[in-house]
């Protein structure tokens, strides 16, 4: 590409609350309740088929290829190229949808995590800065990979541990992501640089005004040249009936996937042992509702809400369809262990026999006190860990061949250890 095409480059920040071009031009999409509520579908839907526009259904593809379409002025103005800027955090899935989308308007798509825009606020450790990055549920740590933080009911802890993490990696410069569409995000950027100021570490907090001349930095060294002024005037998405009308294709499905994160989780703040180390499988840190624990990455998600037992979300190997992992949760604020086990076994017996076998209302299950059963049908047998972590009833069912328990073991074992509640 020409250095003449590069310059024309739209700097889009995809998520993690808003679609806008950061440069050139800072307008943010949405200018009316209607394409606020694109927006909002847009980006809530990222891990389902289908997102529902004024009532009609929409494939969440489309939606975001007439997004970014207008984005970059539907074909009219001079962007003809783009730089997708997605939260760092965002699983490859999700990185795919956008990206999939935008090559559909142009070839030329280049796609950077948030953590490479953040850093261009630190000159000369660029290279070696590391981002944290806040939203509603978590605080993301990126380094050399990503860690995520489950956020609490009180932020203070969660500094702190920020700052502790941050401590062991020993950066040079910490760069702190606030956004002010995330609910109390610049407050508990300013704890966290508070925290991480008082272990000797170099901080620097970004607000929003802040990214479209980090945008414009960026862009220069794209282009291999001085920092340059770009342009006014954002492109705006049209009216309703135009964004409508651009995202073709709807299908009917059932919600799909949840959000997960890439991650090596800490340890449960109710007082569960912190996770073993990470072993050769890649994981995932996965949060459904209220509930986040870990599993495999490379192992599809889906909500299951018809056949035999609970709604829950179903995580399953893709070797073998019969080996997966079961998580459902239920709010039961005040119960205790034993009351969740009379619970069960009142469901159980009503169960036909052979069904469930081997209840134990006081078992332990990875060293936490938990509800154990196992579930027998005729291509595979489920063993379930129901826990009480705070006010939330995590249960969580690990699936295999009759017979071949040990090979889900690894993946079971670090689901029960690293499932805590959240929020």
């Amino acid at each position: 590409m020409s250095p003449t095409a590069s310059a024309h480059r739209a700097i889009i920040e995809a998520g993690p609350r808003t679609i806008r071009r950061l440069c050139c031009g800072t307008d943010e999409v949405a200018d009316d309740d209607d394409m606020s509520e694109i927006v909002t579908e847009a980006l809530g839907a990222m891990d389902d088929p289908v997102a529902l526009v004024g009532g009609r259904p929409v494939t969440v593809h489309s939606l975001w290829c007439a997004a970014l379409r207008s984005l970059i002025g539907n074909g009219r103005d001079e962007h003809k190229a783009m730089v997708l800027v997605h939260p760092s955090w965002w699983p490859s899935a999700r990185v795919g949808l956008v990206t999939a989308a935008a090559r559909t308007l142009t070839d030329d798509v280049l796609v950077r995590p948030r953590s490479w825009l953040l850093a261009q606020a630190s000159d000369a450790e660029r290279e070696s800065a590391v981002v944290v990055e806040i939203v509603e549920r978590l605080v993301a740590i990126a380094g050399a990979e990503v860690v995520a933080i489950p956020l609490g009911a009180q932020p203070h802890p969660v500094a702190e541990q920020v700052a502790t993490i941050l401590a062991g990696m020993a950066p040079p410069v910490v760069v702190i992501d606030g956004p002010s569409t995330v609910a109390g995000a610049p407050s508990l950027g300013s704890l966290i640089a508070g925290a991480v100021r008082a272990g000797g570490r170099a901080v620097m907090e970004i607000g929003d005004a802040r990214l479209p001349r980090l945008a414009r930095s960026a862009l220069s060294i794209l282009n291999g040249t001085s920092e340059r002024r770009c342009p006014d005037g954002a492109g705006r998405l049209g009216s309703r009936a135009r964004m409508v009308a651009g995202a073709a294709g709807a299908v009917v499905a059932l919600p799909g996937l949840l959000l997960a994160v890439s991650a090596v989780p800490p340890g449960d703040r109710h007082g569960a042992p912190p996770p073993a180390p990470v072993r050769s499988v890649p994981t995932t840190f996965l949060v459904e509702g209220r509930v986040a624990l870990t599993v495999p990455a490379n192992w599809p998600a889906q909500r299951v809400v018809t056949g035999p037992g609970s709604a829950r979300v179903q995580v399953t190997s893709p070797s073998d369809p019969e080996m997966a992992l079961h998580v459902t949760q239920s709010p039961v604020a005040g119960e205790t262990l034993s009351g969740t086990a009379e619970r069960l076994k009142r469901a159980i017996d009503a169960e036909p026999a052979g069904v469930f076998v081997d209840f134990n209302p006081s078992g332990i299950s990875i060293g936490r006190p938990a509800v154990t059963y196992r579930e027998v049908r005729a291509n595979h047998h489920v063993r379930w860990t129901v826990l009480l972590d705070g006010p939330v009833r995590i249960s969580i069912g690990c699936q295999s061949r009759p017979g071949d328990e040990e090979a889900v073991r690894d993946a079971c074992e670090q689901a029960v250890r690293s499932a805590h509640a959240i929020g």
